[in-house]
């Protein structure tokens, strides 16, 4: 007989850079969902950042006396676990370091820094959940543009699986702060807008391969409401002739007081043209008749990302996929040895597993060496010499959707790692980690160095390993076909750093295959 699972109540913060939001729920017994409360308040976060560097003294004291609202909230649904994350109003601040400070000893909240890429994981949970449709738009092909303050974040979907990713700082206050000056100074502001966004998206268009349709067009962010409301859309969706017009009415006249009548806000209003420009610009990529807009948040996918951990549902392994996905596609773009990257992500996962009762590390830290596997070659593409450095520089530059920067950190340096480099405190990569990270990256590291070198010759010459440990030994079992004296070679001369990090003697047999 099950046990029963007790209900579970979550609250998901996000101190964005134009509203600080907070969704409260309930997780039943029988796991249905039922939202407790929704809160969102307007803040010049990202006003103060993208036009000043830095956010004033008064406004970080508003922060904390709404975050104060959500801690009392938070106590009288009693909820059991939480997560908050800030985004680039907070991100990019000089002052960062304080305000997340003062966040702390004033509310008791910790509030944690998310990259582009983790926030695009979280809230696309949140619109699989929203739009029952889902599976059918990412075969079919599908762009989504989630227009935030500070940033932009585009990911397009082709056959069901997620082939594009990429964060870039054109949010809608960010260009109004960023341009405020120009608007005064020309009558058509909205062309100075557009020259502006494509501009900066031009690279993305010769890089992304447009052989495959996208036929679908979803967009998210904080003004979409606003958006919605102007065009009278009621179904989550707005029909592309309907955007069209409005669009065209805004440019040629931009008045906030026309938006107003709209029953938009006046913070609407004000990013109003900047959001609308945006959608429009990527709108035309595609062949999509209507814009769906499942108004979601930020915070709607923290609660989903933590009832996915919590009762590891289906849509947690669909979106490790799209993970998955997504970085093989890039390491094919730098041209990647993908047969030899695959037998070291094999070897490697075979022996993670065999050694699972000696590293201690879950099933977070196995992904991580899975991505770093077929991601170590990767700097080969830029210079042969010292590849490895480039591989990590490379990775550490990325966006990867649901990677965060410290698990980034993780994966460049095993990557760095894999061949004849060792970890050392002098090397600034390895001395930036945490002194827990530092463990995981060196356990990691002595797998991938040996997963690497039975395909040292990048010839899979070894088709199968078989692995045992005991007695402080680690006994590998290979069938191999050739000469494997490369492998063997390699081998040895890695074997003594994954014994100084396990306590443990890897012995390599090889039986030749007839």
């Amino acid at each position: 007989m099950n046990k029963r699972r007790k209900s579970l109540v979550i609250a998901g913060i996000s101190v964005g850079s134009h509203a600080l939001k907070i969704k409260i729920v309930e997780v039943t017994e029988k796991e249905e969902i039922i939202i407790l409360e929704k809160v969102s308040k307007k803040t010049t976060l990202g006003r103060d950042t993208f036009s000043k560097g830095k956010v004033s003294y008064g406004v970080v004291d508003e922060v904390c006396q709404v975050l104060k609202g959500f801690k009392r909230l938070m106590n009288t649904y009693k909820v059991q676990t939480y997560q908050a994350f800030a985004t680039s109003g907070i991100k990019e601040a000089e002052n960062r370091d304080y305000i997340l400070n003062q966040i702390k000893s004033k509310t008791g909240l910790n509030v944690e820094l998310i990259n582009s890429s983790h926030k695009r994981f979280l809230t696309y949970k949140a619109v699989r959940e929203k739009l029952t449709n889902h599976q059918q738009l990412r075969r079919e092909g599908t762009m989504i543009l989630d227009v935030g303050s500070g940033s932009i974040e585009l990911s397009i979907y082709s056959n069901g699986n997620l082939t594009f990713s990429q964060n870039l700082k054109l949010g809608s206050l960010r260009l109004k702060e960023l341009l405020l000056s120009l608007e005064d100074k020309t009558l058509n502001f909205p062309k100075v807008l557009e020259d502006y966004i494509r501009s900066n998206t031009d690279i993305l268009w010769k890089t992304f391969d447009f052989n495959e349709p996208i036929n679908h067009f979803i967009l998210l962010g904080d003004t979409i409401k606003d958006i919605c409301s102007i065009c009278n859309s009621h179904d989550y969706s707005i029909n592309k002739t309907r955007f069209l017009n409005m669009y065209h009415e805004l440019i040629n006249r931009p008045s906030h007081k026309a938006m107003y009548r709209r029953n938009v806000t006046q913070e609407g209003a004000y990013i109003l043209l900047p959001t609308m420009i945006l959608a429009k610009t990527f709108l035309n990529l595609t062949s999509s008749s209507k814009i769906y807009t499942p108004l979601v948040s930020l915070e709607d996918g923290i609660v989903s990302n933590i009832i996915d951990e919590r009762l590891n549902t289906s849509r947690r392994q669909e979106f490790l996929k799209d993970t998955y996905s997504l970085v093989k596609t890039m390491a094919a773009k730098y041209r990647y040895d993908e047969k030899h990257a695959h037998e070291v992500e094999k070897n490697a996962l075979i022996m993670f597993d065999a050694l699972k009762k000696h590293h201690g590390l879950g099933d977070q830290e196995r992904l991580l060496l899975q991505l770093a596997s077929v991601l170590h070659d990767i700097g080969k593409f830029i210079n042969m010499s010292k590849h490895y450095n480039h591989s990590y520089d490379i990775i550490i530059a990325s966006n990867i959707m649901g990677i965060s920067q410290e698990q980034l950190a993780i994966i460049g340096n095993i990557a760095k790692y894999h061949s004849g480099l060792f970890p050392k405190m002098s090397h600034e990569s390895f001395q930036q980690l945490s002194f827990e990270n530092r463990v995981v990256v060196a356990k990691l590291v002595s797998i991938i160095k040996i997963a690497n070198a039975l395909d040292r010759s990048h010839q899979q010459k070894i088709k199968d390993i078989k692995i045992r440990v005991h007695d402080k030994k680690m006994f590998i079992k290979a069938i191999a076909k050739g000469d494997t004296l490369l492998e063997e070679w390699t081998f040895e001369n890695n074997s003594f750093f994954f014994e100084d990090v396990f306590g443990i003697t890897p012995i390599l047999s090889i039986e030749r295959e007839i």
